[in-house]
């Protein structure tokens, strides 16, 4: 990603810097602790590291395929789903992320007969890592001040894709000001769990 933005998007945008950055979607989900080992997560945060707001997007079915294989369902539902994310992002207009911001996105699994459609889905705004008793406040929304784990919404019942906001140079958790300005930005897509 590094190499992408101060190498080759000068020489194709004619100078410029991209407006936004994403990585994936990762074959398998990075949730929590997989976060500080995940090369998606590692893309994105370079990429807001550069000043550029970037997604990573992961879901939880699939293998490894080539490019050259017919599409499989779960590929078709995640590229929908990140588009959806990616678009919405961009439709809120500039700043699309406070700076040193990334977006760390997980879908649940899809099969023949579950979360096969996008519009089965919905996003909900989380937390990349567990709260203790000494984490302040999230951002509140859904009627608390505590965000669910990404893990907790993606093994939730139904198609929760999870949106947890992250500060990029340690890729923790960002703090309830930053995550309001994501729920500002995202809130015509996102749910409550049940």
């Amino acid at each position: 990603m590094r190499y992408g933005i101060q190498t080759l998007a000068p020489k194709f945008f004619g100078g410029a810097t991209p407006d936004l950055a994403v990585a994936g979607p990762n074959v398998g989900a990075n949730l929590g602790l997989e976060v500080l080992l995940s090369g998606t997560a590692g893309a994105a945060t370079e990429a807001a590291k550069e000043g550029i707001p970037s997604i990573a997007f992961s879901g939880s079915s699939g293998s490894q395929t080539a490019w050259t294989s017919s599409p499989e369902t779960y590929t078709v539902v995640y590229a929908d789903l990140a588009v959806n994310i990616t678009q919405s992002l961009a439709a809120s207009g500039k700043p699309y992320l406070p700076a040193n911001t990334w977006l760390n996105v997980n879908f649940p699994a899809v099969d023949s007969s579950t979360c096969s459609s996008p519009s089965e889905y919905k996003f909900v705004l989380s937390r990349i890592n567990r709260a203790i008793f000494l984490t302040p406040a999230d951002v509140e929304t859904c009627g608390s001040t505590r965000l669910p784990t990404e893990s907790g919404v993606v093994a939730t019942a139904g198609c929760y894709a999870s949106i947890s906001v992250g500060v990029a140079s340690s890729k923790t958790d960002a703090g309830a000001t930053t995550q309001a300005a994501v729920l500002r930005k995202l809130q015509g897509i996102l749910s409550c769990l049940p």
